[in-house]
């Protein structure tokens, strides 16, 4: 599968692909928001593309800009019983972004907050546009095409609505994202953090308050937490 990064006439922009021999069909071509990041680091790049497309990857994975070996490594890793090879490698230390806060990841209109750092993906089937605050975002994705298309019920698939939050993390300065856990499985949960500390994020699976002006809290998944300050 061959990925690039551009834009479209209707003033989207995201990923396109071109799919190769081995590759499965996604439900769409392209992985599109309605805002584009105002820098998103190359590794980041590379793991936003695959958590998107990886569901339907073989063979090899042509990415939009040169990634470094610990990102392909971590890639490979994570398909084991699909041989992807993840490409161009650079092999030379490249700096990654390094954050300073907890940002919570929400996927309806109630996670558009202003009282927490905070992204929110809202579906672009009902929404149109973004809106930013001094922490927070919200922006409009048609990410949940793919996740949809990736959830074998009951097991709920975000790794396409994670890879938006991934690519807005460093406009939030983000050290940790934290995404409510419910349906996703242990080996889910320990796949996801293993791809995003390879790019220098943890990520944190937390359980949903009764209290409706609390939507995330700390739950029995904190064993899931990467705290990459260490």
């Amino acid at each position: 599968m061959k990925v690039t990064w551009k834009g479209t006439n209707y003033g989207q922009v995201g990923f396109h692909t071109e799919l190769q021999e081995y590759d499965a069909v996604p439900p769409v071509d392209s992985l599109l928001m309605d805002h584009a990041p105002a820098f998103v680091n190359p590794e980041r790049e590379a793991m936003a593309a695959y958590l998107a497309f990886g569901h339907w990857t073989s063979g090899d994975l042509q990415l939009p800009h040169r990634l470094g070996p610990n990102t392909a490594t971590a890639i490979e890793n994570d398909m084991k019983h699909v041989p992807v090879r993840p490409s161009p490698v650079e092999y030379y230390p490249k700096p990654l972004e390094l954050g300073i806060r907890e940002v919570y990841v929400g996927f309806t209109p109630a996670d558009i907050r202003n009282d927490v750092p905070s992204i929110a993906i809202l579906p672009a089937s009902e929404w149109s546009g973004s809106m930013r605050a001094l922490s927070s975002l919200a922006v409009a994705s048609n990410a949940f095409v793919f996740d949809l298309a990736a959830s074998p019920h009951p097991v709920i698939a975000i790794r396409a609505r994670l890879a938006i939050a991934l690519l807005f993390a460093g406009d939030l300065s983000a050290d940790t994202l934290i995404v409510d856990g419910e349906g996703i499985s242990d080996i889910e949960r320990k796949r996801l953090s293993a791809l995003f500390i390879s790019v220098r994020i943890g990520i944190r699976f937390s359980t949903i308050r009764d209290d409706p002006n609390s939507r995330f809290s700390d739950g029995d998944y904190n064993h899931a937490t990467t705290d990459l300050r260490k």
